[in-house]
């Protein structure tokens, strides 16, 4: 059975004392249910951003592939962790703010406090993406344009990698490597999408390529 990697975030506990957690949404851990793999949680040491890479390796090399999930914060491990498995080409996915450490990874810039009610919306619909027919994310889901949820507060300026689909006011809103097995990443929530089809082929591609 493949193994599939998440990327554990920091979180606070919003209802009683302020305890902070660590983990991952839980509608990601649904998604990937539904395929036969089994799934690994990737320890990120926020509070001892000094912390190793080996310390790291033993569990990341366990991984077929690997997801970096959204949330707030990162830590200069999430970039180490990401330059790895690009060099040995292990399949990543990076959502919203796992995009953006992939790009700021490869000489990125990620602009915060980014306040648009166009992309930081709890509708389950938010805007449309005009895709590039030549990218890998065309490939995936065969439509010039879909929609998307969105719920980002920092954008991408610019990227080395290949930006495969722009929203509808030109913030770039997905990257990839066609060299690599899979490596790609998406600024939207495509795991807060379980019945759209689109979504589905994303995560259909990216664990068929592990």
């Amino acid at each position: 059975m493949k193994k599939v990697g998440i990327i554990m975030r920091k979180w606070k506990y919003n209802h009683g004392p302020d305890i902070p957690l660590c983990g991952f949404r839980y509608d990601l851990f649904d998604f990937l249910r539904r395929y036969n793999v089994s799934i690994i949680a990737i320890p990120i040491d926020f509070e001892h951003q000094d912390v190793e890479f080996k310390k790291l390796k033993s569990i990341v090399d366990e991984c077929d592939g690997v997801v970096f999930p959204g949330g707030a914060g990162t830590a200069q491990i999430d970039y180490e962790v990401i330059k790895y498995l690009y060099e040995i080409d292990r399949p990543v996915l990076g959502i919203c703010l796992g995009m953006q450490i992939m790009a700021k990874a490869y000489n990125g810039e990620v602009i915060s406090k980014f306040d648009n009610a166009k992309h930081n919306n709890t509708s389950e619909y938010v805007h449309k993406l005009k895709i590039n027919k030549e990218s890998l994310l065309f490939d995936i889901v065969q439509k010039n344009e879909i929609l998307v949820n969105s719920r980002h507060t920092n954008y991408i300026p610019f990227t080395d990698f290949n930006v495969g689909a722009y929203s509808e006011d030109n913030i770039i809103e997905e990257i990839e490597d066609k060299n690599k097995k899979f490596f790609l990443g998406v600024q939207w929530h495509p795991e807060s999408l379980p019945n759209d089809k689109n979504s589905i082929n994303l995560f259909d591609r990216f664990i068929s390529s592990l």
